[in-house]
């Protein structure tokens, strides 16, 4: 099956297609050697990448191989949210990681984000919660908001 890519890692925004093959002992054919399926035509390039065959095409410089081959095996992606202020439910603070995470870890980050309560005075980029799930990256306010009442 063949996945469809948008590129997002220079301003080319090259459409991509990928297709992937599972391990095996026929993961070992040639670069350059994609059979036609479906009429599609075989060009592009195939890399061997953790004993599994990638074809791609489409690119038109380096970063879409390597941008072809997280997405496909490795995705990753970042979250921003809003979270309340402790004490109130209509004072909200922006969230963010301070880098992309797997996935599959998506979730489980958000449930942290959603029991999160911060004190004010919060500060912009002040780290709220370290090593999210084990996950290697911080939950970090975007937004700085003071212990002011509204009036």
């Amino acid at each position: 099956m063949i996945d469809r890519l948008t590129c997002l890692l220079c301003p080319l925004g090259c459409e991509l297609e990928a297709d992937i093959e599972a391990p095996g002992p026929d993961a070992r054919m040639p670069a350059g050697e994609h059979p036609a399926e479906d009429g599609v035509d075989g060009g592009g390039e195939t890399l061997i990448v953790d004993g599994r065959r990638l074809w791609i095409k489409g690119h038109r410089c380096p970063e879409g191989i390597d941008f072809a081959v997280e997405e496909i095996l490795r995705p990753k992606r970042n979250l921003a949210a809003s979270v309340p202020l402790a004490g109130t439910a209509d004072r909200m603070v922006s969230v963010r990681l301070s880098d992309r995470v797997p996935r599959e870890m998506m979730f489980p980050i958000l449930a942290e984000i959603a029991s999160l309560r911060p004190v004010p005075p919060v500060r912009r980029g002040e780290v709220l919660i370290r090593n999210v799930c084990g996950a290697g990256v911080d939950v970090i306010a975007t937004r700085t908001m003071g212990d002011e009442r509204p009036a």
